[in-house]
């Protein structure tokens, strides 16, 4: 398979201006060329004109066809047509470090996102973690551990360009947290008792569901690695409990539980 790669330079040398036309043929993997202002120009044979849609990326003074080209630094550059554009995997660090140093150490989440790139403009994103819980309030204490994933969509709201990654996001979520536990010493009011009695509840289970949205951006740093943060408003659905139950005080992948609570994620990830 061959491209044409067909380039002008123009030079300026003093009262007169030189224009000088480059063709070459290129039958290996990619070719270089340096113009007089020092801009690298690459083509590069990625598929057969049969396997791929013929689309072209004016990019840099030059054209790229195919499905995607890469630039100098390994970084894919997509044409607007192409639907698919890559993955992310993101790992938190922020919300970590955050449940650890204000519970003291004695609630630790780990929490993992991934997302897909759509036509420049979308992220659907599915976020998953886990978290190990001793927390006390109101008087009692509350221990156990379980699981929390959410779904939802990002749109993002830079310009379209198809060799920027960064990314400006806001999007909404839907999440849902299963966790096994035990309340111990809740105080419970009661006539019954002609006052309060403390209560225990063990073997406890619970799945709670809950809103969110978001709000955040996606940076390219290096070549596939990536940085990120998201801020959260996150509104609590299941807010009943059954008549053999009780509510817990906490809840994998929401918090303390409350009406309305906030988060903070801090990402660093790689795209594929």
């Amino acid at each position: 398979m061959a491209v044409m790669l067909s380039v002008s330079i123009r030079a300026q040398e003093a009262d007169s201006t030189a224009v000088v036309t480059v063709s070459e043929v290129v039958t290996g993997d990619s070719i270089y060329m340096e113009a007089m202002d020092t801009t690298w120009l690459r083509a590069e044979t990625i598929e057969t004109p049969e396997s791929v849609p013929q689309d072209t990326i004016e990019e840099k003074g030059t054209k790229l066809s195919g499905q995607y080209a890469r630039l100098k630094d390994g970084t894919r550059i997509y044409s607007d047509t192409v639907i698919y554009q890559g993955m992310n995997l993101k790992l938190d660090l922020a919300n970590t470090i955050l449940e650890a140093a204000t519970s003291k150490g004695k609630i630790l989440s780990f929490e993992m996102a991934w997302n897909i790139r759509l036509k420049q403009r979308f992220y659907p994103t599915l976020e998953g973690g886990y978290v190990k819980m001793e927390t006390s309030a109101e008087g009692g204490l509350h221990t156990g551990e379980g699981g929390f994933f959410r779904v939802g969509l990002d749109i993002n709201g830079l310009k379209k360009h198809p060799e920027r990654l960064n990314a400006l996001l806001v999007g909404i979520r839907v999440g849902t947290g299963l966790q096994n536990y035990d309340l111990t010493g809740v105080a419970m009011n009661s006539p019954y008792w002609n006052g309060e009695k403390k209560m225990d509840f063990m073997n406890q289970f619970r799945a709670d569901c809950w809103g969110e949205v978001v709000a955040g951006c996606q940076v390219q740093v290096w070549e596939g690695l990536q940085m990120g943060w998201f801020v959260r408003l996150k509104i609590l659905f299941t807010r009943k409990v059954s008549d053999d139950g009780v509510m817990p005080y906490y809840i994998p992948g929401f918090g303390y539980r409350d009406e309305t609570n906030w988060g903070f994620n801090y990402y660093i990830g790689y795209k594929f």
